[in-house]
């Protein structure tokens, strides 16, 4: 199993679904999805959950993986935060202005889908790639003028740093969360990946009746300070949902727009991606 910052692990163990009897969990931990897709990519990770955008990402550059199941985190769960000093009061203000993100992410559809609806070009902005870690640093040192993120690290920037959201990503983007299975786990460890998704359903209902208590368990699992996991967990969707036509309508969309940035080879069938039929629908 992989993992980001713990935010699975500390999911399936406070709704007390972590403890599988048929099967055991070995966990590996990642800061964000590039390493960890990377990983699945080379067998190392049977299943992992990922955004859309590093999903196809990695699908894309021929990663033998499958979309089981799906979260909409929603576009509230990705943001563009400056300093809270800064003179960076409108998405129009950044033309000319430094901006930092994770490449093979979320950054760059987020980030130029607001240029776009402000009237300005990809090319109006300075984009600077590094990891979310380095670019929380970059942004509190003044060495850039905003940061493309998403939760935890939009909670980290604004508790620890306080940053402010310039925008989020509601109108831009749907943010979906997948599971993602390697096509050969799938084969040879299928009825354990498939109670996992329903494990994880399951831990996405009871999260959102009992928010405190998944932020307290977030905090202690990833060692992360109590105030950034509580505003994490209070500003996620934490919605679970069948993969549908709906869903990949909109991963088709996403992709047609990385395309039209230049950032990801074009025709590919995106509907191969998915496989609807793991769980019958249902979840």
């Amino acid at each position: 199993m992989g993992d980001q910052n713990s935010s699975l692990r500390s999911l399936l163990d406070a709704a007390g679904e972590g403890s599988p009897t048929d099967y055991r969990i070995e966990w590996k931990e990642f800061t964000q999805a590039q390493p960890l897709l990377q990983a699945q990519n080379a067998g190392a990770i049977d299943f992992c959950r990922a955004g859309d955008v590093a999903f196809l990402f990695a699908y894309a550059a021929g990663a033998p993986i499958v979309a089981i199941g799906a979260n909409l985190t929603g576009g509230q769960g990705a943001a563009i935060l400056v300093r809270a000093d800064s003179a960076i009061a409108t998405v129009k203000d950044l033309k000319g202005r430094q901006v930092i993100l994770s490449p093979a992410g979320l950054g760059e559809p987020l980030l130029y889908g607001h240029l776009a609806q402000a009237g300005l070009a990809p090319g109006d902005v300075h984009v600077v790639h590094a990891t979310q870690n380095v670019a929380q640093l970059a942004l509190a040192t003044g060495q850039v003028d905003a940061w493309v993120t998403w939760q935890p690290y939009i909670a980290l920037g604004q508790e620890i740093d306080h940053d402010r959201i310039l925008v989020d990503g509601q109108g831009v983007l749907s943010f979906y969360v997948f599971g993602i299975a390697h096509r050969n786990a799938l084969e040879t460890k299928r009825a354990a990946i498939i109670d996992l998704q329903h494990r994880i359903a399951r831990a996405m209902a009871w999260a959102r009746a009992h928010r405190d208590l998944y932020g307290k368990t977030l905090a202690r699992v990833s060692r992360m300070p109590d105030a950034v996991a509580r505003r994490a967990v209070e500003d996620s969707r934490l919605e679970e949902v069948a993969i549908d036509d709906r869903v990949i309508h909109d991963t088709i969309d996403l992709y047609q727009k990385l395309s039209a940035y230049g950032l990801i080879k074009k025709d590919l069938d995106i509907k191969k991606a998915f496989d609807s039929t793991v769980l019958n629908g249902t979840l």
